[in-house]
């Protein structure tokens, strides 16, 4: 998406670059995608999928070679090889491809789904788009419980599918059950934190960018909590070189893995 004003996204010049940054992963229980960005739906009825107002202003690139499913594809894997999805939040930028996996399972934290049941609040209005994931069957819902210890944070209860490798860890602020994933590698951690924040100057705490802050803000459900979230990962970002941090919208860090 490229929408007006770059500094909104802790970026320069009139128009941001915002990438949907996902994640496919091969495990023994089979292909495991980590959110889902924009899916085939949302690039075919904007409109009727996303509402006028995004489909104006999100300034979306019509590319379906762009999808989760087209890259899968072109991988040389079929659809239904997606046997689980994990997702940080339902925002509509990261759960509109959850309808191109319709055999996969879907885990999330329930107080995130309970929230787009809420009709009655604007902001819900505007971030979730229930018709992207309302007909799907499969789901795990995931109580948002602290379990053991991660670093400076924990992950969730019984979620113990992947035998510890894959670990979703509660980073809520941005919505009422955000969520970041944790995935082992040999030398140590990758550690998807969604949107719990947009750019990479964001992980060096003397980094000031107000203009980000203010539109951070805004979409918080919890700004503290999305404050204090924040101060963790830049501890570990500081302290932790074994774990590898990224988000879901910096074009630049989704560059690191473009050969």
């Amino acid at each position: 998406m490229c929408p007006v004003c770059g500094p909104l996204f802790g970026q320069k010049g009139l128009r941001a670059k915002v990438v949907c940054h996902c994640l496919l992963l091969e495990t023994d229980q089979g292909l495991v995608l980590v959110d889902t960005g924009l899916g085939v739906q949302d690039y075919l009825h904007t409109k009727a999928r996303l509402g006028n107002l995004v489909s104006r202003l999100g300034r979306i690139e019509n590319n379906l070679e762009l999808t989760a499913l087209a890259q899968i594809q072109n991988l040389g894997f079929s659809p239904k090889d997606v046997k689980h999805i994990l997702i940080s939040h339902l925002d509509f930028d990261h759960a509109g491809g959850i309808s191109d996996f319709p055999h996969a399972t879907v885990h999330i934290l329930s107080s995130e789904y309970n929230a787009t049941q809420n009709f009655f609040s604007l902001k819900n209005k505007a971030r979730y788009k229930t018709q992207q994931f309302k007909q799907h069957r499969y789901w795990n819902f995931i109580e948002p419980d602290q379990g053991e210890a991660w670093f400076n944070l924990h992950q969730v209860q019984g979620f113990h599918i992947f035998q510890d490798e894959i670990l979703m860890i509660p980073l809520l602020g941005h919505s009422q059950g955000h969520c970041g994933v944790a995935i082992k590698q040999n030398d140590g951690w990758l550690f998807f934190c969604g949107d719990a924040y947009y750019s990479h100057l964001q992980l060096n705490p003397t980094n000031r960018l107000r203009t980000l802050d203010k539109l951070e803000r805004f979409f918080a459900e919890d700004n503290q909590r999305r404050i204090d979230n924040l101060h963790k990962i830049q501890q570990l970002a500081q302290h932790e070189k074994n774990i590898e941090i990224i988000c879901a919208h910096d074009p630049i860090e989704l560059a690191r893995y473009l050969t």
